[in-house]
């Protein structure tokens, strides 16, 4: 990573101002965990240059109205005994506001496709030759809330979705730019945050502030595992006819979804 003079003793100066924060942090849960005084919240402390870049995203990704986003990284696992292995991922996403996605994603975990068409929602596993397909809400915001709300894991979707509507800072206790890195040959400012149980950093693109790479460390699980990707972003990309239709594959199975009348918002 590199840093100019300048914003290296400025992000040494709010090192320590975090170091602090962390003691405190720190001192607060272990005097929460005495039921004898009330629980402490800590105040959140996020720098104003943090900030800023955090909102021009923001911004960023509520002006774009479709886009096709390549990704690849890495999902840590942990095995027995605290064997740690890292498992590759790529995903391609396509967006069209206000209600059309498609992601494919491939990996050495798994391979699977979701589809949505602004009036029922598909996951298909490759690696089962499985689907299943389910009536779901008139936009996709509406859609990828209630995929979390659920847990179906949409990789990015949550970091995209959170990032566009404005709360991806809501549970941050501290946060601050560190500096300056090229990723892959793009320059971005680097964002450090750190939460109850996670530590994450994004890398945030210069030239249209868009999201290039995060990295999310689950500090309390076992081995503290990492995910992280870094993303390329086409903003015209070429849209065919079929994009977001699925057809399922010769020999694939159609199942059922547990609470499907959750996901698309009706009362079973």
């Amino acid at each position: 990573m590199r840093h100019k003079h300048t914003r290296l003793i400025t992000s040494l100066l709010l090192a320590g101002g975090l170091l602090s924060a962390m003691a405190s942090l720190s001192a607060q849960d272990a005097a929460s965990a005495d039921d004898s005084g009330p629980l402490m919240v800590p105040a959140q402390r996020i720098s104003p240059d943090a900030q800023a870049i955090v909102d021009k995203m923001t911004a960023a990704l509520q002006n774009t109205k479709v886009a096709s986003i390549s990704a690849h990284g890495t999902r840590d696992e942990v095995l027995p005994f605290g064997y740690k292995v890292q498992n590759h991922e790529q995903v391609t996403l396509t967006l069209q506001s206000p209600n059309k996605l498609r992601a494919e994603v491939t990996g050495d975990i798994r391979d699977r496709s979701f589809v949505y068409d602004g009036a029922s929602f598909v996951m298909y596993s490759a690696d089962d030759n499985v689907y299943t397909q389910v009536k779901a809400p008139d936009t996709t915001l509406k859609l990828v809330e209630r995929l979390l709300d659920a847990g179906v894991e949409l990789p990015l979707i949550d970091i995209l979705y959170q990032g566009h509507e404005g709360t991806l800072l809501e549970n941050v206790q501290t946060g601050l730019l560190i500096g300056e890195s090229n990723v892959e040959g793009v320059e971005c400012d680097v964002l450090a945050f750190r939460q109850a149980l996670i530590d994450w950093q994004l890398w945030v693109q210069k030239s249209d502030s868009l999201p290039r790479k995060f990295a999310i460390t689950t500090r309390y699980a076992y081995g503290q595992p990492q995910v992280e990707h870094v993303l390329t972003w086409n903003l015209k990309p070429a849209i065919s006819a079929d994009t977001f239709t699925f057809k399922a594959p010769e020999g694939s199975q159609a199942i059922p979804l547990v609470n499907s009348e959750a996901l698309a918002g009706e009362t079973p």
